[in-house]
C-alpha cells in the first residue's frame, strides 16, 4: 500500500504539469478534477487521505487550499522539467510525500483543522 499511496502524489503532480496553464478552460477543469480527488479523499479509510473531515464544513475550504498548494508545487515541477527534459524534479519518494504532509497540514492549521499524521509511521 505504501508503494500506491506515493506513486499518487507524483502521478497527479505529473498530469497537472503536462496541462497547459495558459489555457482558462484546462484550469478551470484541473480546478475541479483535483477537488474532486481531495473530496474523494475524505471516502479513503482510516488512517488514510482525509478520512477524518469526511462530512466536515470546511472540507471545500481545506481542498481549495491544498490545492492551490499542490498546483505551485506541480508548476515548479513542470519548470524544472522544462529545463531539464527527461529528469524528474529531484527528491525522494519519502521526501514527495512529506511535502505533501506539511502542505496538508499547513491548510488544516490555517482552517483550524486537526494535524493529519503519516499513515507510513
Amino acid at each position: 500500500m505504501m508503494k500506491t499511496s506515493l506513486r499518487l502524489p507524483m502521478a497527479i503532480a505529473l498530469l497537472l504539469a503536462a496541462l497547459p496553464a495558459a489555457h482558462a478552460q484546462a484550469d478551470a477543469t484541473t480546478t475541479r478534477s483535483a477537488d474532486d480527488m481531495c473530496f474523494q479523499a475524505a471516502n479513503f479509510p482510516k488512517p488514510y487521505g482525509e478520512w477524518d473531515l469526511k462530512g466536515h464544513a470546511k472540507l471545500p475550504a481545506y481542498c481549495a487550499c491544498f490545492n492551490a498548494a499542490f498546483k505551485v508545487r506541480a508548476e515548479k515541477a513542470a519548470k524544472y522539467m522544462q529545463a531539464h527534459p527527461g529528469k524528474a524534479p529531484p527528491g525522494t519518494a519519502e521526501e514527495v510525500a512529506a511535502q505533501e504532509l506539511a502542505m496538508r497540514n499547513t491548510c488544516r492549521k490555517q482552517l483550524g483543522l486537526p494535524v493529519a499524521v503519516d499513515p507510513n509511521k
